[in-house]
């Protein structure tokens, strides 16, 4: 895939991002945040008013990076600790601690769900800045993952990785001007969809051909190879 050239560009001085569109400005990423609030875990379901939908790790979506569950965990959460803890479409959730070796913690996902849930203690609830593309900045922490920049901010403690939120959102970013980061997520959302849909192809290939390898091996070793084979009962079920 190509890219159309941009006029002109500068350089960032950011090693990971190096040379960036001109009209682009470079900030830490913590400019793109409103607020950034940790999660709550509350207790059990009491079947009351304070019960509510409450997003976990095990919710996120790592390859569409979203976050949509369709039958959320309930707690029981008090309302005086729900302020800044109220989800909203549109909100990036960070994980905040978690992961292992292979799966380093630090994914962000954008939550699609119903608004009013809250979520759990290892997820950090981000509300933008105004004027922020929510897809476009979940793409841009992808990229940060994908470049291992968090691991920069992981701190661990008792066999779990836990991100160091100051740290991790003193990582310096590119900011497109508004308009542009919408175009850009709009075509990543339509390139990734694109994507997705060949993937999901080519796996539904490899299953007609994982069929057709047991057919050839049931039909060989039951049949034998020979296209036209004298048959006889064997005598068994």
């Amino acid at each position: 895939m190509s890219f159309s050239a941009y006029p002109e560009y500068s350089e960032s001085s950011v090693p990971w991002l190096g040379r960036v569109p001109s009209h682009w400005s470079v900030h830490r990423l913590k400019h793109s945040v409103a607020t950034c609030k940790n999660g709550i875990w509350g207790d059990d379901p009491q079947g009351d008013d304070n019960d509510i939908a409450c997003v976990r790790v095990a919710d996120f979506n790592r390859e569409k990076l979203v976050a949509a569950p369709e039958n959320p965990t309930i707690r029981n959460v008090d309302a005086s600790d729900l302020r800044f803890r109220r989800l909203q479409k549109g909100d990036l959730l960070l994980e905040k601690s978690g992961g292992g070796e292979k799966q380093p913690v630090g994914c962000v996902v954008l939550y699609e769900g119903p608004p009013g849930a809250t979520c759990a203690n290892f997820i950090a609830r981000i509300a933008l800045a105004s004027e922020m593309s929510p897809s476009f900045w979940r793409y841009v922490h992808a990229a940060i993952y994908s470049a291992n920049l968090n691991k920069r901010s992981i701190k661990q403690t008792s066999g779990i990785q836990n991100i160091d939120q100051q740290a991790y959102l003193d990582e310096r970013v590119a900011f497109p001007p508004p308009d542009e980061q919408k175009q850009i997520a709009d075509f990543l959302d339509h390139e990734t969809a694109r994507i997705d849909a060949l993937i999901e192809e080519q796996q539904r290939l490899i299953e007609l051909l994982a069929e057709k390898r047991q057919s050839v091996l049931s039909r060989a070793v039951t049949q034998g190879i020979n296209a036209n084979p004298a048959m006889t009962e064997t005598g068994l079920c």
